[in-house]
């Protein structure tokens, strides 16, 4: 079954896998519903919440990343 990566710490989209449909319910950062078309300059974002993406300027993704403990500035402890 195809399905989608994201981020578990700020829900970037992070590509796409094929899974066992049961193992997904045992994967964080993997869901079954694909993400909506983007333009450059922009980046999808998962909502576990919600279970829906949203579509963010890049510039915003940036910010994330720089939030998150575990992007290319922080480390997890």
């Amino acid at each position: 079954m195809k399905a989608y990566l994201f981020n578990i710490e700020n829900g970037l989209y992070e590509g796409e896998s094929f899974e066992e449909a049961d193992m997904l319910q045992y994967q964080e950062g993997i869901t079954t519903v694909a993400p909506p078309d983007y333009e450059h300059g922009q980046v999808p974002v998962f909502d576990r919440r919600k279970n829906q993406w949203a579509v963010i300027p890049v510039n915003i993704a940036r910010q994330l990343l720089s939030l998150d403990p575990s992007g290319p500035n922080g480390s997890k402890s």
